[in-house]
């Protein structure tokens, strides 16, 4: 007897791109390029995980992928967003909106006022040349990207250390010679909204979106101790 065809890993991970738009790099209830790969959930790490090549090899298929956007969106974690929704995601993601720019730590804002001047740097070259520690400028481009303000890749520079290129979301569209038109921020904010709310309808679990109140953490302000 032959033994049965194995499914290429995107013929598990195309189905749910086209069924919604989006899919998550790993999670423990939602759709995922790893539970589709392995066939259901982990809850570990999937670097040690038989199947973490393919896991790998699929990653970077898909991170190489001219029709695929890979960012922080859903509860806060990396996603890959198909082409069709880059329309409504760019306008919300260039809207600097409260829930985007409200409560930033002031690393954060530094480190988005030099991406704006710039148009894009790298964490490592602007750590040389501001003298801010990479960790950080890490902490701070993490909190960027959680609220849709930047685009970050992460990359290992010479030294082997960890760090990552920002861009604006208009460097990052003229770079990938995207060209795209606002539509109105409502029906962009509501579209990934029904988004959420089927997967919610099929998995039991909605995903939390950069906009809820609830997901944008608030920068603690350190206590002042007073002379009494």
């Amino acid at each position: 007897m032959s033994s049965p065809k194995r499914l290429n890993p995107l013929e598990k991970i195309n189905p749910i791109l086209e069924k919604y738009g989006l899919i998550l790099e790993s999670d423990q209830h939602l759709p995922s390029v790893v539970s589709a790969i392995v066939g259901k959930p982990i809850h570990s790490s999937w670097w040690g995980h038989p199947q973490g090549n393919t896991i790998y090899q699929t990653l970077g298929i898909l991170s190489q992928d001219p029709d695929i956007l890979l960012t922080k969106l859903l509860s806060r974690k990396t996603t890959f967003i198909h082409r069709r929704l880059w329309p409504g995601f760019l306008t919300l993601a260039t809207s600097h909106e409260p829930w985007q720019l409200d409560h930033l730590s002031p690393e954060a804002k530094r480190l988005l006022d030099a991406i704006q001047q710039r148009g894009k740097l790298s964490t490592n070259d602007h750590s040389k040349d501001s003298g801010v520690k990479i960790g950080v400028l890490g902490k701070a481009a993490r909190e960027l990207e959680s609220r849709l303000l930047v685009y970050g890749q992460g990359f290992h520079s010479e030294s082997g250390s960890h760090a990552k290129r920002l861009k604006t979301w208009d460097q990052w569209a003229k770079d990938t010679k995207y060209e795209w038109k606002k539509i109105d921020p409502a029906t962009a904010k509501q579209s990934f909204e029904n988004i959420a709310l089927k997967l919610k309808e099929r998995y039991s679990v909605r995903p939390k979106l950069p906009w809820d109140k609830s997901s944008t953490p608030k920068t603690r302000k350190k206590a002042v101790c007073r002379k009494s």
